[in-house]
C-alpha cells in the first residue's frame, strides 16, 4: 500500500513546480524579453524622442558625446509646473541611467533619471526616491517600474 501512495502524493508536487517554472518564464518574457539582451550603445539611442498625449508632452533631444548621452529634457503636463533642462546620462545594460539638472518655477534641481530601453524608444522608470547630497535618487534600481505607458518614441 505504502509504495502505490508515494507516486499519488508526488503528483501534485510535480504538478506545482511544472506550474511555477512556466510562470517564471512568464515573468521573465513580460519584463525584459528575450534571454538575450541587445548591447545598446550610446551612438544607437542618440535622436529626438516625443511623448504627447491629450496636453501632456515630454520631449528629448540627445545627442552621443564620448560614449554618453547629453541633451535637452523638457515636461509639459496639463496643469502641472513644466520644466526645461539638460539630462546627461549613460547606457547601462538595457537602461539609460543619468541626471537631469532641470529649471521649474525659477528653481534649479537635479534629480536621477533612468530610462528603460523598449523596440520602440525609451520609458521613464518611477520607483522610491531618497535625498543624497543635494540629489534626489532612486532607493533601489531593481525595483524601478516602466510600466506607466508612457513611451518616448525615436523620431
Amino acid at each position: 500500500m505504502r509504495k502505490k501512495l508515494i507516486p499519488v502524493f508526488a503528483v501534485p508536487f510535480i504538478l506545482a513546480g511544472m506550474i511555477s517554472c512556466g510562470n517564471n518564464a512568464g515573468d521573465g518574457q513580460a519584463a525584459g524579453g528575450d534571454k538575450e539582451k541587445k548591447a545598446w550603445t550610446a551612438a544607437e539611442l542618440a535622436g529626438k524622442y516625443s511623448f504627447a498625449q491629450g496636453k501632456d508632452t515630454i520631449l528629448m533631444d540627445l545627442r552621443n558625446q564620448q560614449d554618453s548621452l547629453i541633451g535637452e529634457l523638457s515636461y509639459s503636463f496639463d496643469e502641472k509646473d513644466r520644466n526645461n533642462g539638460e539630462f546627461r546620462g549613460v547606457v547601462q545594460d538595457s537602461l539609460v541611467v543619468g541626471e537631469y539638472h532641470f529649471t521649474s518655477e525659477g528653481m534649479n534641481s537635479v534629480r536621477e533619471i533612468v530610462f528603460g530601453i523598449v523596440p520602440e524608444g525609451l520609458v521613464e522608470g518611477f520607483g522610491d526616491v531618497e535625498e543624497q547630497d543635494s540629489l534626489m535618487v532612486f532607493k533601489d534600481k531593481s525595483t524601478l517600474r516602466f510600466d506607466h505607458g508612457m513611451i518616448l518614441k525615436k523620431q
